[in-house]
């Protein structure tokens, strides 16, 4: 799909690009869809400007090809083309060229650019309707501190509760908390079943550091994060519960249905894989880059076009509000500590679901079915989903995890 300097011409930039911060004085180059065309950063706005030759100095360049650009045109879009950043996280960064620093500071205005430059090509997908809005008054959702010991060092865990029976016990993704879970906490067709628990872990929402944690690199292991996740059953006095865990939360999850599967009644791996190198990147963590913004473009493409936009935004806001360095440590994990681990793991020693969502490519369908083979679990393939599926689209996820729930359920021994 070819782009016309007619649709450049009509794009309101302060409409695209509200709410973005400045980002100083900057230039890039954009070619894609058979046209090539400037982006500015000027006395903290932003233009589109031509490009007049070969005497034109750029910062960095964004190249697609036909081939890619079409793929990003079309509908429905494919994995890894939901969004400028999903093409460059899926093709390990082939369309960005010079100063990458720079990129990764304007990462979003790209992002966003190219999205209304598509949207005015051809027709944006249809999104699923919004949840209904939470209803005036207090909330079901409990929320409470506990301090445990984590290898010789105490923890205070920030955890959330609703719901009466069997506990469902939930593990949020790389940098952000347990608000992922709120609609889990507040849905009567779970907590008329079961106590679902969401805590976050430390560094992480409410949870808190280590005291002088400005003088401490945060790095998560394998085997920190599998004693946090039984110290925090522990404490709470949970007896065979059912761990749900999403993104690297299900990555431990799979680890601990090998590992420690006789504590569990079962274990829901949601967009966990076994590893992914690809996403740990410096980017994350760079003094010059504001890790906030950047973190709400890296993963923006791993959500859904369809899922509705609500529960979008306030799902990459949780992203916006992750501490210094804290995603990057929480990427170590899953990037580079698990995949030495992976190999020497032994079948599930209980039942494991392993759930993915056909956006997803940090732990891709491929991945989750890899790790569903070796573990000895059954895999739940849930279309037009995305990689957060319980926050980012909450009603078309329980249409998946309640059948699940309730076979787990009957598995149950008080």
């Amino acid at each position: 799909m070819r782009i016309s300097l007619q649709v450049l011409e009509e794009l309101d930039l302060d409409v695209v690009l509200g709410g973005l911060p400045p980002a100083g004085s900057w230039r890039g180059l954009v070619d894609v869809g058979g046209i090539a065309f400037g982006l500015s950063g000027v006395d903290n706005a932003v233009r589109i400007v031509p490009v007049s030759g070969i005497n034109d100095r750029w910062d960095f360049e964004f190249l697609l090809s036909e081939e890619d650009w079409s793929a990003f045109c079309a509908e429905p879009v494919a994995r890894g083309y939901t969004t400028a950043q999903a093409v460059v996280a899926t093709t390990n960064g082939r369309p960005v060229r010079g100063d990458r620093a720079v990129w990764a500071r304007v990462a979003p205005v790209v992002d966003r650019v190219l999205d209304a430059v598509r949207a005015a090509v051809r027709t944006p997908s249809v999104r699923r309707p919004e949840p209904p809005e939470p209803p005036l008054g207090v909330s079901p959702i409990t929320g409470r501190y506990l301090t445990v010991e984590v290898q010789g060092r105490r923890q205070r865990i920030y955890y959330e509760t609703a719901g009466a029976g069997p506990a469902l016990v939930c593990l949020h993704t790389a940098g952000a908390d347990s608000r992922q879970f709120r609609y889990l906490l507040e849905d009567p067709a779970v907590t008329e079943r079961w106590t679902v628990v969401a805590f976050d872990m430390p560094w992480h929402g409410r949870s808190e550091p280590p005291t002088g944690w400005q003088h401490e690199p945060y790095r998560l292991t394998t085997q920190v994060y599998a004693d946090t996740v039984l110290a925090v059953i522990d404490g709470l006095g949970l007896r065979r519960p059912v761990l749900a865990g999403c993104s690297m939360g299900g990555a431990i999850a799979l680890y601990l249905a090998s590992t420690a599967g006789e504590r569990f009644t079962g274990v829901c791996a949601l967009e966990g894989g076994l590893g992914n190198p690809s996403r740990f990147v410096e980017w994350t963590n760079r003094s010059d880059v504001d890790h906030s913004l950047f973190l709400t473009s890296w993963v923006g493409g791993l959500i859904a076009p369809t899922s509705p936009a609500g529960p979008a935004a306030q799902t990459l806001w949780g992203y916006a509000q992750s501490g210094p360095g804290v995603y990057q440590g929480d990427t170590y994990f899953y990037s580079h500590d698990l995949p030495e681990h992976a190999e020497s793991l032994r079948p599930a020693t209980c039942p494991l679901y392993v759930f993915s969502g056909e956006y997803d490519y940090s732990a891709t369908t491929e991945m989750s079915k890899d790790a569903a083979e070796r573990l000895g679990g059954q895999l739940v393939e849930m279309s037009g989903k995305g990689h957060f599926p319980m926050s980012e689209d909450p009603a078309s996820f329980a249409e998946y995890l309640l059948p699940v729930l309730d076979l787990l359920r009957d598995k149950y021994e008080d």
